[in-house]
């Protein structure tokens, strides 16, 4: 039989034939020239050191066009919509994006430990999604799990378009006037932040999510084990947006719930601090004298002092001439001396490790601005830690250079009683008072 007395006697089934060839031809034009599942880079194992830490300086080059201002806070959506703008390719495209914390805005230095954790965050279909955030500290992974979604960015790469999976909020431009005074970096024009890029469902993208997959039993088991994200993460999770004192973080939870009403139970106010005491048991004041955008200081939205958790901003340090090498002398950049003649808070490690180098002039101090916690045996680990730069013991120099200028300013009995107590849990080194 000829083939075209087969087609006129099977017509129906020919017609059917050459659709499903069709359909079989898109699907391969597609897969091969469309859009595609994003396998991004396993930055750990596919750069070395002398890579990352070239990128790392590159992109910081661009710190001041990122923030004219120099005020990076909950800059997330800034710094993404900075690389985007690079027109970079595939690989150094998820490479720079590892270099910034999106929730604080921090400059995230490879050559730093423990960059990253694998968290397990909802997308706006209700899966949960496991993938790997890079961050300035372990707070800002709580804040991810709780106020971000995922959701796809389709970007071309290479000349290839690809999809990845995002973290993102609702644009805090929806409703200007909520957005904290302590950030500055997001430009508002009808609504919409002119500075940030969208995601699929049009949300604002403050970071890339790397290595991302469906949830599995065993990744929730990993993170909610023992030593688990979780574990670390749940008083977080519990506590309600206006009772966070966590410095970025509280920042970043307001931005995050700018278009909510506040009807639906998560009002974004300004903190309580009433019942925040100082290293005198007296009411704690205000870390920040100038109250503009431009003075930022890495205090609460308020103005305290009063982070409780990451890097534990809680040293109301005075920048001036003389102690303007605060950040270059404990292993940051030179962003303190854009600080010269305004406060600033300190974490508890870096000021110890720059006392225990002999920086500073010795009244350096805010000290009715330091809340008592600071000195709360719980935070002996954050005392003695800073980024793989601090120094043997170095919470001895650091405490007893605050307790002693502090001390020399006011003979406070309540001051006294807490350095001891501190001491005494450490293991009981010489008194300074």
């Amino acid at each position: 039989m000829s083939l075209n007395s087969f087609i006129r006697k099977n017509k129906l089934k020919s017609s059917f034939l050459i659709i499903f060839v069709i359909v079989v031809c898109f699907l391969i034009y597609n897969y091969n020239s469309g859009c595609k599942e994003a396998f991004t880079l396993n930055i750990e194992n596919e750069t070395d050191m002398e890579e990352r830490s070239t990128g790392y300086e590159k992109l910081m080059e661009d710190f001041d066009t990122i923030f004219p201002d120099r005020n990076r806070n909950s800059g997330g959506p800034q710094f993404f919509k900075h690389i985007v703008d690079m027109n970079l390719n595939k690989h150094d495209f998820e490479l720079y994006n590892s270099f910034y914390c999106g929730v604080s805005g921090s400059p995230v230095d490879p050559k730093r430990v423990d960059v990253s954790d694998n968290v397990i965050v909802t997308d706006l279909e209700g899966n949960d999604i496991y993938g790997k955030y890079y961050r300035c500290c372990w707070p800002c992974l709580c804040d991810i799990m709780k106020y971000a979604r995922v959701d796809k960015y389709d970007i071309v790469l290479d000349g290839s378009n690809v999809t990845y999976d995002v973290l993102t909020i609702e644009d805090p431009c929806c409703n200007e006037s909520k957005i904290p005074d302590s950030v500055s970096s997001f430009k508002c024009e009808n609504g919409k932040t002119r500075n940030g890029v969208y995601s699929n469902s049009g949300r604002l993208i403050f970071a890339l999510f790397y290595d991302t997959r469906i949830a599995t039993t065993e990744d929730t088991k990993s993170i909610n084990g023992i030593n688990g994200i979780m574990e670390k993460c749940s008083e977080r999770m519990d506590t309600r947006p206006d009772d966070l004192q966590g410095g970025m973080g509280d920042i970043f939870v307001k931005l995050s719930l700018a278009c909510k009403d506040n009807s639906d139970g998560f009002s974004v106010g300004m903190q309580n601090h009433e019942t925040l005491k100082n290293i005198y048991g007296e009411p704690l004041q205000k870390c920040k004298k100038n109250f503009n955008q431009i003075n930022v200081g890495s205090w609460d939205s308020s103005g305290y002092c009063s982070e409780t958790g990451g890097g534990i901003h809680q040293i109301c340090f005075s920048v001036d001439d003389h102690t303007s090498n605060f950040s270059t002398e404990t292993g940051q950049s030179d962003w303190s001396t854009s600080r010269v003649g305004n406060n600033h808070c300190m974490c508890l490690g870096a000021w110890a490790l720059y006392k225990a180098k002999g920086e500073g002039d010795g009244n350096e101090l805010v000290c009715d601005s330091i809340p008592d916690m600071s000195l709360n045996p719980d935070y002996v680990s954050n005392w003695n830690k800073w980024n793989g730069n601090e120094l043997d013991d170095q919470i001895i120099a650091g405490v007893d250079s605050m307790v002693k200028q502090c001390y020399d300013k006011n003979n406070s009995k309540y001051l006294k009683d807490k350095y001891n107590t501190l001491r005494e849990s450490y293991g009981n080194w010489n008194s300074v008072i």
